[in-house]
């Protein structure tokens, strides 16, 4: 009888530290998924960060240029280059209408 009850609390141990043991293994298994996801998430955003990164540098690269900085000098203040003569229509509809009576003015700047 003795042997049966020390049998009896050797098994009934053994089985609360199978249950406990597979809690804590699916527990862990849960937590390393999680953290697999966060790893996969953090690898897509920081290719978007660095696909950005050199969209920037190619863009800066290309604003850098004296020509583009001429360009917007021209197209969004109005400057002009020394000699250069700039002509302004004031009435395009003239223009498809009737081509002699179209009216322009004329800015030059010295």
């Amino acid at each position: 009888m003795r042997h049966r009850i020390r049998l009896l609390y050797v098994m009934v141990c053994a089985f609360v530290i199978a249950a406990c043991g597979l809690m804590v293994m699916n527990r862990l298994d849960g937590d390393i998924a999680v953290l697999q996801d966060t790893v996969r998430e953090t690898r897509l955003r920081q290719l978007a960060v660095e696909t950005e990164k050199s969209d920037m540098q190619q863009e800066l690269a290309i604003k850098d240029t004296d020509s583009y900085i001429r360009e917007m000098a021209r197209t969004q203040y109005g400057y002009l280059m020394p000699g250069e003569i700039r002509f302004v229509v004031v009435n395009p509809e003239a223009l498809y209408d009737a081509p002699d009576t179209a009216v322009a003015e004329v800015e030059e700047t010295p």
